[in-house]
């Protein structure tokens, strides 16, 4: 019970601060009478004294008690005042002293109320003030002993509250004034940010269909930096979008249920190119007592991801970056269990002097480095501010020229057992052999391993790697790093001294692929990898059986997709409708293309279509209200799911797009995993029946 008085909310309540402050100035005043009387300073009456002080001390702790046990009970501010004027006016009679220091309680009451409460209550409390003091100037026969004084006493109960109210309505004022500067913005970055994205999106999405066309290597290269220079300009685009909508209170989290490696997945696939153009080794670890779902804002959640991740990445210019997620229990600093991110890398650090200011915008711990990197510094703020918006926090652990460590700790509910509960599994006992060159990278492995009960041996030379080759080992993992040139040969070597033995491939993926060594794609490993991809691969190598299915990871899939949809587009920019329509295409799916709702509802009545991706910002009908006409007149034996094309947030516009009958969002420029993840979805998948889920909000 006492420690629930402590509680934070609690001591965040107006009126649970006010009774705090009630009580004690209460239990003070019961001190000062009865120095007073004592002393002979009062001549008061004990027996009314007690009486007095004894109710009021119990009305106040029963109205503390009210408040914890009942923070929203109504008209409970109207009693307190009532309550407040008449024990401040009974002290006043009790020391027979019109103008006693008890005067100065009428004082905190109004500027106490007006303040917590509003001008309402302010002129409230200065009227019962006015009224009570005045009874007990009558009641004392003040105005003939103490006239002039009782006069000024009482004026001043009306003068001061006057002009208090006049100073909240100056503050009023100038707190909308400033509210509405701050909305329009908001408005004006909204609409600017939309207008610079979409040229943006056609240099996006058009250097990527270049990328399938033959070039050489100085045309990769100029393409690559357009590309680079490209999605930078979109992050710092969505950065400042995102901190004004932070700034403005305008920031709504979206929470649901989802699969947390997924996520984790999905954004180091897409940093992974950046750190191996950089000759960094990307790693990551999940820990295994967290469990597979957690309950949160999944876009925030992903943005704090990738603002960390890619902040190492970009100021790391060897070595490696490292991203852990830890399960955390209560500890004395963050009293409930939470989840810990933690990025560390060894780039250039922070030195302490300046750590201080990490997290402001526009910062870098060297102001030279904003052009060496190419970078604004607000992706540090970015994940301060939405972290502070989950009710986590962000700390920095750094040193110059010594790398950084930053963790974000966010309060997020969790259900189902947890994922690594290894106890009899199937790979327990198994010995693994694994050749890997980069010693932080082969720790990690055999950490992994271990996790799931494997007997480890490891090299990091292709001599050690042979020699070790024996009976008793069962699986081989060939890893490629980013220094070794040998693996290729290692592999050969290794499968002639042992054929039988099966063999689990890891590395990057575009040299993978460059080297011609992705053969069996089930026994292939694209770094960095999860501790279930491992474990699936494991298993499937030694020919175990399944009993969980692989999880389902965007950008590990090394297979041709499956085509052969008939979708229907609705694009007004003629750039965004190529480059979507080629990727559509290039994956063997019939595509109609039409320039805006009123085109997209005469093909639909001319043909019928599996899929359809809408967008929101089209002339003649915009694609909300081509949602809306569709869904009612839709036949009942044919469903087409419908995805939202945007250039904006998503949350701006989800509620109206869940309301029409929208089934999902895709951002615009168009990610090709992304878009493959939802053609698979619906390919095999072609009745309502199979397809009423959640809207779901993309990463």
């Amino acid at each position: 019970m006492f420690v629930r008085l402590f509680k934070p909310e609690l001591l965040s309540n107006s009126e649970y601060q006010q009774a705090l402050v009630r009580l004690s100035i209460w239990l003070f005043s019961i001190l000062f009478m009865w120095l007073g009387a004592t002393t002979g300073y009062y001549a008061v009456d004990y027996h009314l004294f007690i009486l007095l002080y004894q109710c009021y001390l119990f009305i106040f702790l029963a109205i503390l008690l009210s408040i914890v046990f009942r923070p929203d009970l109504p008209h409970r501010k109207g009693v307190t005042l009532l309550l407040d004027v008449s024990a401040t006016s009974l002290a006043i009679v009790i020391t027979t002293d019109a103008i006693s220091p008890f005067y100065l309680v009428y004082l905190w009451i109004y500027i106490s109320y007006g303040t917590r409460y509003g001008k309402r209550l302010l002129m409230t409390a200065t009227l019962f003030s006015f009224l009570a003091y005045n009874g007990v100037l009558l009641y004392l026969d003040a105005w003939r002993s103490h006239g002039f004084d009782a006069f000024f006493f009482l004026l001043l109960l009306v003068v001061l509250p006057l002009y208090q109210y006049y100073l909240m309505k100056q503050l009023h004022i100038a707190k909308e004034e400033a509210e509405s500067a701050k909305k329009a913005r908001g408005d004006f970055l909204t609409t600017m940010t939309h207008e610079l994205r979409t040229p943006l999106i056609g240099v996006i999405g058009m250097t990527r269909l270049m990328q399938g066309t033959p070039l050489d290597k100085e045309q990769k290269e100029y393409l690559h930096s357009i590309q680079s220079s490209a999605h930078m300009l979109r992050s710092l685009i969505s950065d400042v979008l995102d901190l004004s909508k932070i700034d403005a209170n305008r920031l709504e989290l979206a929470a649901e249920w989802f699969d947390i490696r997924k996520l984790v997945k999905g954004v180091t696939a897409g940093l992974a190119e950046e750190a191996h153009d950089k000759q960094l080794e990307l790693l990551c670890w999940v820990d295994p007592r967290l469990p597979w779902e957690l309950y949160g804002d999944k876009l925030r959640i992903s943005q704090i991801l990738y603002n960390l991740l890619g902040n190492a990445v970009k100021f790391t210019d060897k070595g490696h970056v490292r991203l852990q997620l830890v399960n955390v229990a209560e500890s004395g600093d963050f009293a409930q269990a939470h989840l810990l991110i933690r990025v560390e890398d060894t780039g250039i650090g922070i030195p302490q002097d300046r750590q201080a200011s990490v997290f402001d915008c526009f910062w870098q711990a060297d102001i030279g480095n904003t052009r060496r990197f190419e970078g604004a510094g607000l992706g540090t703020t970015v994940v301060r501010d939405l972290t502070r918006l989950m009710g986590g926090r962000v700390e920095l652990v750094s040193e110059s020229g010594e790398g950084s460590t930053f963790c974000a700790r966010l309060p997020l509910q969790a259900r189902g057992e947890p994922a690594g509960s290894k106890a009899g599994h199937p790979l327990a006992g198994r010995s693994l052999l694994v050749y890997e060159q980069n010693p932080v990278a082969m720790r990690l492995h055999c950490k992994v391993a271990r996790e799931f009960g494997m007997q480890v041996v490891s090299a990091s030379f292709p001599g050690e790697f042979l020699a070790s080759l024996d009976s008793r080992v069962e699986l081989l993992m060939v890893c490629d790093s980013l220094q070794d040139t040998s693996i290729k040969e290692i592999l050969y070597k290794a499968q002639a001294a042992a054929p039988s033995l099966p063999v689990i491939v890891a590395g990057y993926r575009g040299r993978l692929s460059e080297m011609g060594m992705v053969k069996d794609p089930e026994n292939t490993l694209i770094k960095p990898f999860l501790a279930e991809e491992f474990a699936f691969m494991a298993m499937n190598a030694l020919g175990l059986d399944l009993n969980q299915q692989r999880p389902a990871i965007p950008g590990d899939d090394l297979s041709p997709k499956r085509g052969g949809m008939k979708i229907l587009l609705a694009e007004d920019n003629a750039i965004a409708a190529k480059v979507l329509s080629t990727l559509l295409t290039q994956r063997g799916h019939k595509v109609r293309l039409t320039r805006d709702g009123f085109e997209a509802l005469q093909a639909i009545a001319d043909d019928e279509f599996e899929l359809a991706f809408i967008d929101l910002r089209m002339p003649n009908i915009d694609g909300l209200e081509f949602t809306r006409r569709y869904r009612s007149n839709e036949p009942k034996h044919r469903y087409m799911p419908i995805y939202a094309l945007t250039a904006n947030s998503v949350e701006e516009m989800f509620e109206h797009c869940v309301e029409a009958g929208m089934d999902g969002f895709l951002s615009k420029p168009v990610e090709p995993e992304m878009l493959d993840a939802i053609i698979d979805q619906y390919s095999s998948r072609r009745d309502r029946n199979c397809i009423g889920q959640p809207l779901p909000v993309p990463s």
